[in-house]
C-alpha cells in the first residue's frame, strides 16, 4: 500500500510538472501565423505645415495639409499679432492639385492675401480676406485666373508677382500665340484688369 501510494504521488507530481511546463512554454509561444514582432501601424494620414508672415510682422498665414491615399485636405489659418487665429479656407483636392503660399501673399495693409493653386488643368490664384469675410457678395474668394480668362482670351497668366498697392495685384502674362505678354494690375475693388505699359518681372 505504501509503495502504491508512493507511485501515485510520483506519477501525480510528474503529470502536474508536465502540465506546468506545457502551459509555461505555450504562453511564450505566439499563435501560429503571427510574426515574432508586430510592425508599427502605418499612418493612414500624413501632415505638413508651412507658414508665411506679413512684411510688418502682424499676420501669419498657415497652410496645413493632410494627405490620405490619393486626396489632400488643405486648411488655411490666419493669425493676428494678438495670437487670434481663424480658419479662412479649406479645400480637399486630388494629390495632383498643389497649393502654396507666395512669400508676398499679404496686401500692404494685411487685409487681403492670395494663394497659388497648381493642377493639371493650369494655375489658379484665389484672393481672400484675412478676416475671413466674403470678398464679394457671398464668394469667399476671387479666382484671378478665371476672371482674366473670361476677359482676355489671347493671353494667359504666367505669374502673380505681388502687390502694387492696397488692392492691386501685379500679373504677368504670355501670349497664347507665343511670346511674352504684358503685365496687368488686378483691382480687387472693381474686379477689373488694367494693362500696364511696362512689364514687371
Amino acid at each position: 500500500m505504501d509503495n502504491h501510494q508512493t507511485r501515485v504521488i510520483i506519477v501525480a507530481s510528474l503529470v502536474i510538472s508536465a502540465v506546468i511546463v506545457f502551459f509555461v512554454l505555450d504562453a511564450k509561444r505566439l499563435p501560429a501565423g503571427l510574426p515574432t514582432s508586430t510592425p508599427p501601424v502605418a499612418n493612414a494620414e500624413t501632415s505638413q505645415v508651412s507658414s508665411v508672415t506679413s512684411s510688418d510682422g502682424n499676420w501669419v498665414l498657415t497652410m496645413k495639409q493632410a494627405k490620405a491615399k490619393d486626396m489632400v485636405m488643405y486648411r488655411f489659418l490666419a493669425t493676428d499679432d494678438n495670437g487670434n487665429q481663424k480658419e479662412i479656407y479649406t479645400k480637399t483636392v486630388s494629390a495632383g492639385d498643389i497649393f502654396s503660399i507666395p512669400q508676398n501673399t499679404f496686401s500692404p495693409d494685411d487685409k487681403y492675401f492670395f494663394l497659388k493653386e497648381t493642377n493639371p488643368a493650369g494655375t489658379n490664384y484665389p484672393v481672400m480676406t484675412t478676416s475671413g469675410v466674403p470678398i464679394a457678395k457671398e464668394a469667399l474668394s476671387l479666382d484671378i485666373s478665371s476672371l482674366f480668362a473670361a476677359k482676355y482670351s489671347n493671353y494667359v497668366i504666367t505669374d502673380v508677382t505681388g502687390w502694387g498697392g492696397q488692392t492691386l495685384l501685379v500679373i504677368n502674362t504670355d501670349k497664347l500665340s507665343g511670346g511674352q505678354g504684358p503685365s496687368f494690375w488686378f483691382d480687387l475693388t472693381s474686379k477689373s484688369f488694367i494693362q500696364l505699359s511696362n512689364r514687371f518681372n
